[in-house]
């Protein structure tokens, strides 16, 4: 299967990555192995954390699974580059997805580019006090670019000069593709995304010519500003100045990658920014609610991988396109998504997907255990069992699919509001949610705006999860080669029998 290595660069690069993690564990299809490759100079950053754990997760369930052709949860591969490179890779970059960037191990601006062994006073330092201010200089890269591009492509610009982006060039095949995830109101992305791509479109990484490199099929997001900062004139972050880098990035954009035909589709996105982060800069602090602009970031992704109208030739994009994201019409005063705000083409992308995992997800947090007795449990092999549940296996998924539902949480609750649920969510004493609840015990009210079709559920009231069991009992004839695949497979077919005929 041909590999989409993604370029997941700054904090909303891996923001948006954790979004198509989550799609693909729901079961949305691409027909590509997906390569993340995570780019952030921030070392300690949560959100880069968060979705690293997230993906080794996926990645470990993906393994078990097996799912070959079939559909089911998880379908899609992971890997890493490393894994993707092999033994040569497993040397030099082990199985993480986030790769280092050479020589920045924290310090100053000025540390980074050698500054105290230019000749004091002489013309290279004056050049340098030219282009960089004294407070540019003394930046502590310890927590990143801190909003500052020039000084982010020259950082970067160290990564396309490293063995890892030469392991990239010699792993990528004529049918892979890339797609490049960055922000353009701050640093760390505005400054990598036309660094990375100039790098692929010349085909020349150390010195060596990659033909097929140069002419990839290659897309991109700019996630243009979707919230605010708290925090005044003072902060070296400002939401005061991101309008201003969008404008001055879009311009950029515009003279030096669309009309030189660089790139085969360029996505945009944006809102309109009422919701407000705290000014965490960097560091462990930075923890941000998941968002719906990230989700559909990520939407972008599939759209590129499932578009086989994309070429390029002699490094030329040919008929290359451009792609803004939009819902239908939302009230000022009450900006709430659900499926029914969406095109009817992204509904069918995710609608049946999303919901599948989510009755999956609680019906293993609230009925399994006692459901180990039931003939789709016991009476084919392999069997699901007590010993399943205390597996590693087994309590690696119920973390993953913890994570999935406090990601509609954190959607639910952010602004705008993705709520296509009834849930309410669960919120410790430091205000983050770590978990939600349906707000009604029958299942077939848990999608807004959906009601079921058929007055059997009445026999149902309050008992909805027994319809999960009777329809995983029907699936128990089916042969399987491990018990997970057994209980992937199975409740991915009854979870789409039971919606696809009672709700959607």
């Amino acid at each position: 299967m041909p590999k989409l290595y993604v370029f997941a660069i700054g904090g909303t690069g891996s923001r948006v990555v954790k979004s198509l993690t989550m799609l693909l564990a729901s079961g949305v299809s691409t027909g590509y192995e997906f390569v993340p490759i995570i780019l952030d100079p921030d070392s300690s950053a949560a959100d880069v954390a968060k979705t690293e754990h997230l993906l080794n997760e996926y990645r470990s369930i993906h393994k078990a699974v097996a799912p070959n052709n079939e559909k089911v949860f998880f379908k899609n591969k992971i890997e890493s580059l490393g894994e993707v490179i092999g033994a040569v890779g497993a040397n030099a970059l082990g199985n993480e997805f986030r790769l280092g960037i050479e020589g920045l191990n924290g310090g100053k601006f000025k540390d980074f580019i050698d500054y105290n062994l230019l000749e004091d006073g002489g013309s290279n330092q004056a050049l340098v006090d030219v282009l960089f201010s004294e407070s540019n200089l003394n930046l502590d890269l310890e927590v990143g670019f801190q909003g500052n591009p020039n000084i982010g492509s020259v950082v970067l610009n160290k990564f396309t000069e490293s063995e890892e982006f030469n392991l990239f060039a010699n792993s990528f095949s004529n049918n892979d593709r890339i797609f490049i995830i960055s922000s353009i109101f701050g640093g760390t992305g505005a400054a990598g995304f036309p660094l990375i791509l100039k790098n692929i479109r010349h085909g020349l990484v150390n010195g060596k010519h990659y033909d097929h490199l140069r002419n990839a099929v290659v897309g991109a997001i700019t996630v243009m500003p979707y919230f605010k900062l708290d925090g005044d004139n003072t902060d070296n972050i400002q939401s005061s100045t991101f309008y201003s880098k969008t404008k001055a990035a879009l311009h950029y954009y515009h003279k030096n990658i669309s009309e030189s035909k660089d790139i085969n589709a360029l996505y945009y996105i944006a809102d309109d920014n009422n919701n407000v982060y705290k000014n965490v800069v960097g560091g462990t602090g930075q923890k941000n609610d998941s968002h719906f602009v990230e989700l559909a970031a990520a939407l972008a992704i599939v759209d590129f991988a499932n578009d086989g109208s994309l070429s390029t030739h002699e490094g030329n994009a040919q008929n290359p396109k451009y792609k803004e994201f939009g819902v239908n019409d939302l009230s000022a005063s009450n900006p709430v998504i659900t499926f029914k705000d969406l095109s009817h083409e992204t509904q069918n992308q995710i609608q049946l997907n999303l919901t599948q995992l989510l009755f999956f997800s609680l019906y293993l947090e609230s009925e399994l255990k006692d459901k180990l007795t039931a003939p789709f449990a016991k009476e084919t092999a392999p069997v699901i069992d007590q010993n399943f549940l205390s597996s590693v296996f087994y309590g690696r998924l119920l973390h993953f699919l913890d994570q999935y539902r406090i990601w509609l949480g954190e959607m639910k609750r952010n602004k705008i509001s993705f709520s296509p649920y009834n849930i309410a969510e669960l919120i410790d004493n430091q205000g983050a949610i770590i978990g939600v609840t349906p707000q009604n015990a029958d299942l077939m009210q848990l999608v807004s705006g959906f009601a079921q079709r058929s007055s059997i559920f009445k026999l149902f009231k309050e008992k909805s999860y027994d319809l999960m069991t009777a329809a995983l009992n029907e699936h128990r004839k089916k042969k399987y080669p491990t018990v997970e695949n057994k209980l992937m497979v199975q409740s991915h077919d009854a979870t789409a029998e039971i919606i696809t005929k009672y709700l959607f």
